[in-house]
């Protein structure tokens, strides 16, 4: 049975039972939407020699250190917490590893806030990692994610498979395991399925993300939200970032490391060949495969947290809040004012003042510069001495060679 809203000729397998060939085209496969399966950069792991912090924040990353505050989270294992700007975390070495540099982290969170560093910089992952690769870091790892909010196939289906022989593949299948919730409900948590060893240099997990965004963040299960993630380790990671920055073209890139390292097939009907190997590709992996090759590096930069945070209490905290204080009108009491008088903040939401007072107070001095550098050109340009794109003119030039 092929997946909803896919067209079953669109997408035939390959003749070959070697893998799937990468198509020669960007071209969107006929009756799917690109944005149904999109790949992303989803942790991003350097170790930094040579740089001071200042030097990482701004050289390397292309955030203005200001930005930057003191991280007071817990360390990693031989590096305590140095500063952040929200996930993006920097370590410093401590004890024996006082000269192993300095560990620059952006886990899923941190990689969708750096990204909004890339797009104010207009730059993409590939002119980063070009960029780290010229200061000589090494990265302990990358991970490529890639959506599939179409689901080709079942996490549970691609277990069921592994567990009667119907993969290819020299990786050690995992773990697979469908999650419950403890309470009455038994309420599905989701399945995963683990591919390769987590001591090696590339890992793979397969799991249903709609179902842990649930849990996560308590509301109703996407069913049609599966993740594949690609974790890249040492020499794996820094080889993977070389050939991103040599390629750029991420859909290769992630179509051959799936096409090396495990592929799903179906038994022949007339069941007298037992080599695995020789299997035709199961048909829905076969799908899935074909449309990989179509994808794009995205970049998911999220809301700035401020304004973020505060559309969260406009829509979900405001109207109940509104209630509560017409009620004190009326009673001529004050309640909520006393709740939020006696209110303690801890360490994580004084952060989050810090960061969003620095985030105003960067946007009011960019703000500021603009206004000067318009106002400066207007001036130039009224007396003459430069053109409306702050250039010098002949005039003014004359002036100064004098």
């Amino acid at each position: 049975m092929k997946p909803e809203g896919v067209r079953r000729e669109a997408l035939k397998p390959p003749v070959t039972n070697r893998g799937v060939k990468c198509p020669d085209t960007d071209t969107p496969a006929e009756g799917l939407p690109l944005e149904s399966l999109s790949v992303m950069v989803d942790w991003c792991q350097l170790t930094v020699k040579g740089l001071r912090p200042e030097e990482i924040s701004e050289k390397l990353l292309g955030i203005p250190h200001f930005l930057m505050t003191n991280d007071f989270r817990g360390g990693i294992r031989g590096y305590r917490a140095l500063m952040c700007f929200d996930d993006i975390r920097v370590y410093e070495p401590s004890g024996k590893n006082k000269d192993n540099g300095y560990q620059v982290v952006m886990a899923g969170k941190g990689c969708r806030n750096f990204e909004k560093f890339l797009v104010a910089n207009e730059e993409t992952w590939y002119d980063f990692l070009e960029r780290a690769l010229s200061y000589g870091v090494n990265f302990p790892r990358i991970d490529l994610a890639i959506d599939d909010r179409k689901t080709y196939f079942k996490i549970a289906k691609l277990a069921r498979l592994a567990r009667e022989g119907l993969i290819v593949t020299r990786m050690r299948v995992g773990d697979s395991h469908v999650g419950f919730s403890i309470g009455e409900t038994g309420q599905k948590r989701g399945d995963t399925l683990y591919i390769g060893s987590r001591n090696s240099e590339f890992f793979m997990c397969f799991y249903e993300k709609g179902y842990e965004q649930a849990e996560k963040l308590g509301i109703d299960p996407d069913d049609n939200w599966n993740r594949y993630e690609l974790r890249f380790r040492q020499e794996r990671a820094v080889n993977l970032a070389k050939i991103m920055v040599e390629r750029r073209d991420v859909s290769r890139i992630a179509m051959e490391a799936l096409n090396e390292s495990v592929r799903f097939v179906k038994k022949p009907e007339s069941g007298k060949d037992t080599r695995v190997r020789r299997y035709d590709l199961w048909e829905p992996w076969a799908w899935f495969m074909r449309d990989v090759g179509k994808l794009k590096l995205a970049m998911k930069p999220e809301e700035k947290d401020y304004y973020e945070r505060l559309a969260w209490l406009e829509k979900s905290v405001m109207p109940t809040l509104k209630v509560y204080l017409e009620v004190d009108k009326i009673m001529g009491t004050c309640v909520i004012q006393d709740l939020i008088d006696g209110t303690k903040l801890d360490r994580r939401h004084m952060q989050i003042l810090e960061s969003c007072v620095k985030q105003l107070e960067a946007e009011q001095m960019q703000l500021r510069q603009m206004q000067d550098i318009a106002q400066s050109r207007i001036k130039g340009f009224k007396e003459g001495f430069v053109d409306w794109d702050g250039r010098r003119t002949p005039f003014d030039l004359a002036n100064l060679l004098q």
